[in-house]
């Protein structure tokens, strides 16, 4: 019964670990991508995106496609 428990918290925190990657990976790609489309990351959005979530990074990745202006992206 306490390897089953034990091996539950190893695969809780393994999937945790994992999400937070994939969030980590998914903020790292928006800067590189607003750092190209428009010249740079301002320290307010860089502080927006260190905040942000996993669905609000998605929803801003998305929108850079149809943006104009770095404004547009997090409107």
């Amino acid at each position: 019964m306490a390897r089953d428990t034990v091996q539950e918290w190893k695969d809780e925190h393994l999937q945790a670990g994992m999400e937070q990657g994939s969030t980590n990976e998914a903020r790292a790609i928006l800067r590189r991508q607003l750092a190209r489309r428009f010249g740079g990351v301002p320290s307010e959005v860089n502080d927006r995106l260190e905040a942000a979530s996993r669905a609000e990074l998605e929803n801003w990745i998305d929108r850079l496609y149809d943006a104009a202006t770095l404004d547009e992206v997090f409107q």
